[in-house]
């Protein structure tokens, strides 16, 4: 992808995916951004939640700065925190087609994502990143059990540097 170190940006299975599952133009909901942004935002009406202001603006995409904040679901399970829930949820776009949980770092915690289970159950794909991590894993099982969707686990061709073996995991409304 251009050069470009994908180690640790979403991966380009992970892109494909999302552009073969939604239409041009659809609207796509990303927790935390980088480069795989840029791709996306060419294709997607984007809405990037980012806490770092260092990824803010780096691509075509409605940027949303939400600040890592105290949760429930992140203290149950020994996280830091997660975006800011007050301003994810008004800042929600309508009707989104697909959600890529990304973010924040897994060294912070992405187990917030729960507090958003109704938003999220209007969504027909919802794409978790790093679920060869074992936190990573439990989360997007909570979420399918939830939500009620089916889970599949994809394989990463191109390992992350230092060898191991990357996945993603995609999870869809049960039809």
């Amino acid at each position: 992808m251009n050069g470009l170190d994908e180690s640790w940006m979403l991966p380009r299975e992970a892109i494909e995916f999302i552009l073969g599952s939604v239409e041009q133009g659809a609207v796509v909901v990303e927790f935390g951004s980088g480069h795989g942004s840029e791709i996306l935002s060419k294709h997607c009406e984007l809405y990037s939640i980012e806490h770092d202001e260092a990824w803010l603006g780096i691509a075509s995409s409605t940027y949303i700065h939400a600040t890592i904040q105290q949760n429930v679901h992140s203290s149950e399970s020994g996280e830091s925190g997660w975006y800011d829930v007050d301003k994810v949820i008004k800042n929600w776009p309508s009707n989104p087609q697909c959600v890529v949980i990304d973010g924040p770092p897994g060294y912070i915690g992405r187990t917030g994502i729960l507090s958003l289970l109704n938003l999220l159950e209007g969504v027909p794909i919802i794409l978790v990143d790093d679920v060869d991590r074992p936190a990573e894993l439990r989360l997007a099982e909570q979420l399918a059990e939830r939500l009620n969707f089916d889970l599949q686990t994809c394989d990463v061709e191109k390992p992350r540097t230092g060898g191991t073996q990357r996945k993603y995991a995609v999870l869809a409304r049960r039809g």
